[in-house]
């Protein structure tokens, strides 16, 4: 039987940022009117009523 080593696959906080930068620097910029759109989007798909949401 052989012992494979494991890799480590935990990323610093440092490297997990920076990936997250890169990533969105590749994404179009967005506009605020797309912005607004998006949240009527969520809004109106939320499954949590907005009674819910108070009481958190």
């Amino acid at each position: 039987m052989s012992m494979v080593k494991e890799k480590n696959l935990k990323l610093s906080f440092e490297e997990n940022s920076l990936r997250g930068r890169e990533i969105l620097k590749r994404q179009p910029p967005t506009t605020y009117e797309e912005a607004l759109k998006q949240i009527e989007r969520l809004k109106k798909n939320s499954k949590v009523g907005n009674s819910a949401k108070k009481n958190r």
